[in-house]
């Protein structure tokens, strides 16, 4: 049998046996298999040391997951360096011995490992500069995906097909990079729109806007907006902006989808055609009725009533279906906005927005600011009185209310709920107050409107008057200078 005692010391002795030098230091192989075995227990304890920091203590402190990393990386390195030169020094090692070593690492860093230097500094300017962070949707080259992690060597960039990229952080520092969460919680998207040239302008403006609005994902501020692009061979050219979270970055693709989906809905309800490529072809020299059907040549009909039978289409009708009615006719048959243009028209339903009401929601209340207008597009609102306990009016879609509150700023003289789900479209004083700063001539074409009807306005005025808000130098003003001053004051012009 053998002696396993015996076999380890003479393993021992022939260890001890070899020896070789570091500087000034005679080093035996013994002595080496002992400092790798503490070096190999120093990294393990570092390692735990850096996930407590990260996963506990430095947690309290620093809520940022880069810049915890970055403090736990340096204290548990720093930690185990100084236990592995104090392990050196108890061990009789003279530490000044290893400076030769530091030289040839240094050429060693600067000739082979100038890649590992560079991806350690760039990581550790990403997470002392935070300027991209962990969550963070970002573009670079053609990958496009979330930030899950960043190391001191290297990034980690989730994609939408639920992979994984690792970036060599240098290459994030070196190249360009677009980061839409940097200073932002907001991005904005662009979808393309081609429509007939014989489209209603500002009926593809509300169709693209409803659409928009319908879309859950979709903030409705900022605003979504419709841009003319221009005009094309065979088309009109839309673009319409949109924003979305940032957060919903991963998903903006399913967003875009769904509002496709809605606006080719949308645009065929209404009749608004969206046109193929087409070319035209001219002869010379031939008889019209060679080119046309049998039946219509033998019937002497024209080529121009040929081309009007095929390029016809119904007009569009102000109802879609889902029941909500044409905002711009709507807006046209509002006394105040009857005499604007198309292009008036199309500016207030841009800077309008779409409001949804459940079942019994209060809009508002009485004595409330009037600080906005309001269309029903859909469904029906009780107009109703708290003191009175009595309903004033049902008003169903197509009729509109709070006009005057808005140009006028009177408080609200009763309460408005919805008798069930109902949709509005508003437009509130800030909007209304862009609207007239764009277009100066508005107001006086307002005022006038506003003007012929004086014996209401007189009233709103007393009522004012009667709740003590009403200046006294209004008091003695005629009703035309009164509503004047009221537009300007209250609309900031």
């Amino acid at each position: 049998m053998f002696n396993l005692q015996a076999i380890f010391n003479n393993l021992i002795d022939i260890l001890d046996s070899i020896t070789f030098s570091i500087g000034k230091n005679e080093v035996t192989l013994t002595y080496l298999f002992q400092v790798i075995a503490y070096l190999i227990i120093i990294a393990v304890l570092a390692n735990y040391l850096n996930k407590l920091l990260r996963r506990r203590l430095l947690k309290r402190l620093i809520s940022e997951h880069g810049i915890r990393y970055v403090f736990a990386s340096l204290i548990s390195y720093g930690v185990g360096t100084f236990c592995f030169i104090i392990i050196l020094q108890t061990t009789g090692f003279n530490v000044s011995a290893l400076a030769f070593l530091g030289g040839g690492v240094g050429i060693g860093i600067g000739l082979g490992l100038q890649g590992m230097t560079k991806n350690l500094v760039s990581g550790l300017s990403l997470l002392l500069e935070r300027k991209i962070k962990i969550g963070n949707f970002v573009k670079f080259n053609d990958i496009e995906g979330y930030v899950t992690e960043i190391s001191t060597r290297s990034a980690t960039l989730k994609l939408d097909d639920g992979s994984s990229v690792i970036v060599p952080n240098r290459k994030l520092m070196e190249n360009e990079l677009t980061n839409y969460h940097y200073k932002t919680d907001n991005v904005r998207l662009n979808l393309l729109i081609r429509v007939d040239y014989n489209s209603d302008l500002v009926l593809v403006t509300e169709t693209l806007l409803i659409s928009a609005y319908s879309e859950n994902n979709i903030l409705k501020n900022p605003n979504p907006k419709v841009i003319f692009k221009g005009f094309e061979d065979s088309c009109l050219e839309f673009e319409l902006w949109f924003w979305i979270e940032s957060d919903n970055m991963g998903i903006r693709f399913e967003i875009m989808s769904s509002l496709y989906f809605a606006v080719e809905y949308n645009l065929r309800q209404r009749n608004i055609r969206i046109p193929l490529a087409q070319r035209e072809l001219w002869f010379k020299n031939y008889e019209i009725n060679d080119f046309l059907p049998r039946e219509i040549a033998d019937n002497h009909i024209t080529l121009a009533t040929h081309q009007a039978l095929t390029n016809h289409y119904i007009q569009p009708d102000r109802f879609t279906s889902s029941g909500l009615l044409s905002i711009k006719e709507l807006l046209s048959k509002v006394e105040y906005f009857k005499t604007l243009d198309d292009l008036h028209i199309r500016k207030l339903i841009e800077i309008g927005t779409l409001k949804q009401l459940k079942n019994n929601e209060i809009l508002f209340k009485e004595n409330d600011p009037g600080d906005a207008f309001y269309i029903i597009l859909s469904g029906s609102v009780e107009i109703f009185t708290e003191t009175l306990n009595k309903t004033l009016a049902i008003l169903h879609k197509g009729d509109f209310f709070g006009e005057l509150a808005l140009m006028l700023g009177i408080p609200r003289t009763a309460s408005v709920k919805a008798q069930q789900e109902t949709i509005l479209f508003s437009i509130n004083n800030q909007q209304f107050d862009q609207l007239l700063k764009d277009y100066p001539d508005l107001s006086e074409r307002i005022i006038e409107e506003l003007t012929k009807n004086q014996e209401e306005l007189h009233q709103r005025r007393q009522e004012l008057k009667e709740k003590g808000l009403l200046k006294s130098e209004e008091e003695d003003s005629n009703i035309i200078d009164w509503v004047r001053h009221r537009l300007q004051s209250i609309l900031t012009l």
